[in-house]
């Protein structure tokens, strides 16, 4: 899974078909706590994982030993499509998830005897592989805001809003920082400035309200800020 300047381009709320229904209905149901592993990076590739509900971050290991978190993960997403033999992420939770794994060696007789699985797993792909081609366009353009920006209304967009706007923002700044290719420091400032500008509300420490989205709107698409107060102010 590919992110393109903080922008989740293949995680989606998916309505599950009938057939995708029957594929789970056989295999069992896993339930993980936060911050737990549900493979590393170089396991065996065995099964794919459709998420029932709950979020994981997938990341990479470089070679001075430094995480990369190269996705986020929410309910509706298949994982372990991007591999082949072995895992090349490893995947963690941040929430407590619950998981079905299908067996490799089921996915082809899945998708012959239910088209519809086969449709949603080649949607997934699709979605990783133009989240692969935005992120080599623009993971050098977008500014901090930007991305910020952009990371907050997908996240929105992907969450169970309450009627006031609220969402869940479950994962740690420090994840949302590697998430972005941003310093922690960057990050917590951006958040504070987002707050006093009066675009966000941190209600809670992972609660967060945007107040202003047409203007985070504005950012993500390539606005300026002193733009985006224009637009505030009007």
């Amino acid at each position: 899974m590919c992110i393109a300047g903080g922008q989740i381009a293949d995680l989606q709320h998916q309505t599950r078909s009938e057939g995708l229904r029957g594929v789970q209905a056989s295999v069992a149901m896993r339930r993980i706590p936060a911050h737990e592993h549900l493979y590393f990076e170089g396991d065996t590739r065995d099964s794919i994982y459709v998420v029932e509900s709950g979020w994981v971050k997938l990341y990479r290991t470089l070679v001075d030993g430094q995480r990369q978190v190269v996705g986020f993960a929410n309910s509706g997403s298949i994982l372990g499509l991007e591999s082949d033999i072995e895992h090349s992420n490893g995947c963690e939770t941040v929430t407590p998830v619950t998981v079905r794994a299908i067996p490799v060696a089921r996915i082809k007789d899945a998708c012959r005897n239910d088209p519809s699985f086969a449709e949603q797993v080649l949607r997934q792909l699709g979605r990783q592989l133009g989240a692969a081609q935005a992120q080599l366009a623009t993971v050098g353009a977008q500014s901090a805001e930007q991305k910020l920006a952009t990371f907050l209304l997908t996240i929105s967009n992907l969450c169970e809003e309450t009627a006031d706007g609220e969402f869940d923002l479950p994962m740690r700044r420090g994840e949302m920082a590697e998430f972005l290719g941003l310093r922690l420091e960057t990050v917590s400032r951006k958040m504070t400035d987002f707050q006093r500008r009066g675009w966000i509300k941190m209600t809670s420490l992972y609660h967060c309200r945007v107040l202003r989205r047409q203007v985070l709107k504005d950012l993500a698409e390539g606005g300026e800020v002193e733009g985006a107060q224009l637009l505030r102010a009007c």
